[in-house]
């Protein structure tokens, strides 16, 4: 994880992870203060993260060199069987790691698209939809976008949004802070 949205969206596939199977839980830091991170931990109840890469760097060229570099020694070290990657910020190009580390990349999210180059998330989307080795798009558009551009079908699979069980966990909650 790396941002507020990819906390929130990954809480319930987080704690079904931590219920099923042993994993490694990472975060680049790319929202680092309390408010953008630490309190999405806390209230959505999930634990501390293994790693915090702290990849901030003083441009943007430093900050993605720092997440290519600190994901490689992340993976270097653990050597998972795998990696999930959710959506297209920049902690997502953590995949390159990855696959230079021949680590199978699962992405979730994969196959949105807006058509846009001029959009960095754009870019990245494409860059991890095209290097991983199992693409988890949320809708059958999004999987009919990954075919026309020749990723292959047995290598993806419709899986629909996590959000439905991040709501439905704290729904109660978020009624009662109105």
């Amino acid at each position: 994880v790396g941002t507020r949205p990819e906390i929130i969206r990954l809480s319930a596939t987080i704690k079904s992870c931590d219920k099923y199977f042993n994993h490694v839980l990472v975060h680049t830091g790319q929202n680092y203060d309390y408010t953008l991170n630490q309190v999405f931990f806390e209230d959505l109840e999930l634990r501390k993260p293994d790693y915090f890469l702290e990849v901030v760097g003083s441009h943007l060229g430093e900050t993605m060199g720092n997440i290519l570099a600190k994901s490689y020694e992340v993976l270097a070290e653990e050597m998972p069987d795998a990696l999930l990657i959710l959506g297209d910020t920049n902690s997502c190009l953590a995949a390159l790691s990855a696959k230079r580390l021949k680590i199978p990349v699962f992405h979730m999210e994969a196959g949105n698209r807006c058509f846009d180059q001029n959009v960095p998330e754009e870019i990245n989307r494409k860059i991890v939809d095209h290097v991983s080795d199992v693409n988890l798009p949320y809708t059958e558009h999004s999987r009919r976008y990954l075919l026309d551009e020749g990723i292959q079908k047995q290598n993806i699979f419709v899986t629909g949004s996590p959000m439905k069980e991040v709501l439905d966990e704290h729904l109660t909650k978020i009624e009662g802070s109105s």
